[in-house]
């Protein structure tokens, strides 16, 4: 869809709008938009997206940052070509790739399991408990969260992901996240989250690429939840998520998994998505 926010859906109050009005003119300056309308299940409307409209602007920004950073260290400048390739160079040591513009079922799938009501009951109220998401991407997560009534801080190491957020849960949500632009993977990262204290609840949706990765998640997430916290893991079934599940199911960590096999928008692709819900032992 063209680059102007959707008439059909409900006009917000005005102090609303004019901060959406203010965050849209800053994603303007980083990218042309499209607006999409994705089906959520368990959603009571669909919700409408905004992201950038090419899929491939947020990695041609990323190289152009590699040659940026060519330049401030002296080095010859490159054509956009070379830059494209040090930045998957980049990627291969270990700089995280910018994923965060795109729609992913696991992003998807975790909002639904926020969302689903079960026969005789439900998931656990969020209304009020304090919830980290871990990697917001375009904030798809972070609706159903703050539609279930959290008190949301979301965190991403790309500031424009945390940008896009907070502009789709204001919009979909009436009300945006606590944003923390942090890595969690790192020590200073870490350090961040653990200075915000303890949560109830965490959300993590496909973060999981490089096995030293796992290490860092296995020690964080005890850190960061209270007694008696829930984990949410959506992961799409990729060898290092895969290796994640294994060694949290050898530290004793219970699972309740819930399997959403179905074709997600917004290109009807099908995908196979396991949301684990993880509570720490000793302190269910």
């Amino acid at each position: 869809m063209s680059d102007h926010a959707h008439s059909d859906v409900a006009q917000p109050p005005p102090h609303v709008a004019r901060a959406l009005a203010r965050l849209r003119v800053r994603m303007r300056r980083l990218y042309m938009l499209s607006d999409e309308e994705i089906a959520v299940p368990g959603a009571a409307q669909a919700y409408a997206i905004t992201l950038p409209a090419h899929p491939d602007d947020s990695l041609d920004r990323f190289a152009a940052t590699i040659g940026r950073r060519r330049a401030g260290a002296g080095k010859p400048q490159t054509t956009d070509a070379a830059a494209a390739a040090e930045a998957r160079l980049a990627i291969a040591w270990g700089v995280h790739m910018p994923y965060w513009a795109l729609l992913w079922p696991s992003g998807l799938a975790l909002a639904a399991a926020l969302l689903k009501r079960h026969e005789g009951g439900c998931h656990p109220s969020l209304r009020g408990r304090r919830v980290l998401e871990l990697g917001c991407g375009l904030g798809v997560t972070a609706i159903a969260a703050l539609t279930r009534g959290a008190d949301l801080w979301a965190a991403d190491c790309y500031a424009e992901a945390l940008l896009f957020a907070r502009y789709n849960t204001l919009r979909n949500a009436g009300r945006a996240p606590r944003t923390l632009l942090l890595d969690w993977r790192g020590e200073a990262g870490r350090a961040v989250c653990l200075a915000a204290g303890q949560f109830d609840a965490l959300l993590a949706a496909d973060v999981l690429y490089e096995p030293e990765n796992i290490a860092p998640l296995l020690a964080l997430v005890p850190l960061l939840l209270v007694p008696g916290g829930d984990f949410w893991l959506a992961e799409p079934g990729r060898k290092v998520s895969l290796a994640f599940v294994a060694a949290a199911q050898d530290a004793g960590w219970h699972d309740e998994s819930t399997l959403y096999e179905r074709e997600w928008p917004p290109d009807g692709d099908a995908a196979r998505v396991v949301v684990h819900r993880y509570t720490m032992p000793g302190r269910q």
